[in-house]
């Protein structure tokens, strides 16, 4: 069944929650779950399995409202989903899906339109007819009210059913940016999710016009440095990181990289900053007790231990030796999470859609 989350943080002060709905046929008797699925999701699509029930069926959606959008996971399997004339003339639903699949695909029933295989990027026009046929699949959509995209967009109305390949630069950042959101629902808050809005919709009509005009520029290049820094993250103890590998992964120029890391003190201050912040968590973890400061140092990409020790104290005002005593004192608590239950679901799309 759909329940609301509503996620608070322990930080001291009060945080207005973002507000999460999840639906899933397994926490609901076998009987009830095909309808109940259908129910749920008639408010976007009249959907048929194609499949008989018997063979096994199972649907989930995990979802959040952020700002004036919906950003949400739906596993399922395989169904005809159709938006039929009467049914857009009944809803009134005014707006655009965006959806990428992570697993599975979906192709037009009518014979036109191209199939959205795994990481394509699908527009979905949902005051257009539809009719379309999915495998078994895993995606992410975004809900976006027209009057919050079409003034961003170059013919605003002719990209319905339009599929963009996977391997463009920007629909890949798009799709990287989408995941990077999902997946920090736990830890955000209404605030938090409403700030990610804009840029997702500067880096969504960049992607779906295949060009940066100067009016989305800057939310692209915001896209671009986050995905970036994901990669630093990921690649941080790797030796051989540098511009270089940079440039090679991301097809942009060494100007490019260090333009878009000067707002952070330059490309290799960002480096050195992560390393240094990530020695400092493992300084404070009881993990460290049996590694020397020096070791300690050339794990996290330091050569020169005194170097290291000078810099650390530099940025974090202790020594990691003095870090690594007080943290050995006192360990940091965890956030308490307030979960408490209602369905919001159908409101939030029929919200955002008119």
């Amino acid at each position: 069944m759909f329940t609301e989350q509503l996620i608070i943080m322990n930080t001291g002060s009060f945080e207005a929650p973002l507000a999460r709905s999840r639906f899933d046929t397994r926490q609901v008797p076998k009987r009830d779950a095909l309808t109940l699925w259908q129910d749920s999701i008639n408010v976007l699509f009249d959907a048929r399995l194609r499949r008989s029930p018997d063979d096994g069926f199972s649907a989930s959606v995990d979802a959040a409202f952020i700002g004036n959008v919906a950003l949400g996971r739906t596993q399922s399997s395989a169904q005809d989903f159709d938006r039929s004339r009467h049914k857009l003339a009944r809803d009134g639903m005014d707006g655009f899906l965006l959806q990428f699949y992570a697993r599975g695909q979906s192709m037009s029933r009518r014979g036109t339109g191209e199939t959205a295989g795994s990481g394509d990027l699908y527009i979905i026009d949902m005051a257009q007819p539809l009719a379309t046929a999915t495998t078994d699949h895993d995606h992410l959509s975004l809900v976006v009210p027209r009057r919050l995209l079409e003034g961003r967009l170059i013919g605003s109305g002719n990209h319905h059913e339009r599929v963009l390949p996977a391997g463009l630069p920007l629909v890949s950042l798009l799709r990287e940016t989408m995941t990077s959101v999902y997946r920090h629902f736990d830890v955000m808050t209404a605030s938090d999710g409403a700030a990610t809005v804009s840029p997702l919709l500067e880096l969504a009509a960049a992607a779906i016009n295949n060009h940066v005009r100067e009016d989305n520029a800057e939310g692209v290049q915001r896209a671009l440095r986050a995905s970036i820094r994901r990669y630093i993250d990921s690649h941080l103890l790797d030796p051989a990181l540098s511009v270089g590998k940079i440039m090679a992964e991301f097809g942009v120029s060494r100007r490019t990289v260090y333009r878009l890391f000067e707002p952070l003190g330059g490309f290799s201050a960002c480096i050195t900053h992560r390393r240094l912040e990530r020695a400092m968590d493992f300084l404070r973890s009881p993990q460290s007790g049996h590694m020397t400061i020096a070791e300690v140092a050339a794990t996290y990409g330091f050569t020169n231990p005194e170097n290291f020790s000078r810099a650390f104290k530099k940025t974090f005002g202790l020594s990691p030796r003095q870090l690594r005593h007080f943290a050995s004192e006192s360990r940091d608590a965890t956030s308490d999470i307030l979960k408490p239950d209602s369905a919001e679901w159908t409101r939030w799309i029929v919200q955002l859609g008119r």
